[in-house]
C-alpha cells in the first residue's frame, strides 16, 4: 500500500485507518510482552515510526476533508 493513502488511491477508508492503528497496537503489545531488551527497543522504535506516519496522514487528511475526515475519527480526535 502506498505510504500516503489507500491501495486504490486517494484518501484511506475508515477500515484502512483502523487496520493501521491496530498494527501500531500489535507492535506496542509485542514490545510489552518481550523479555529481550534489544527486541523491546526495536519494537518501540517501530511503534514510534508507525505513529509518526499515522499522525502525518491525519494532518494531511484534516487539511483536505470537512470535519477532519476519517483519520481523525478513527484516532479518536473527533466524534
Amino acid at each position: 500500500m502506498p505510504a500516503g493513502g489507500s491501495a486504490h488511491g486517494g484518501a484511506m477508508t475508515n477500515s484502512e485507518w483502523k487496520e493501521r492503528w491496530h498494527e501500531v497496537e500489535r507492535f506496542r503489545l509485542m514490545a510489552q510482552e518481550t523479555t529481550d531488551p534489544v527486541a523491546t527497543a526495536l519494537l518501540l522504535d517501530i511503534v514510534l515510526d508507525l505513529e509518526a506516519g499515522l499522525n502525518e496522514l491525519v494532518d494531511v487528511e484534516a487539511q483536505g476533508l470537512p470535519g477532519l475526515g476519517a483519520a481523525a475519527r478513527v484516532a479518536g480526535l473527533v466524534d
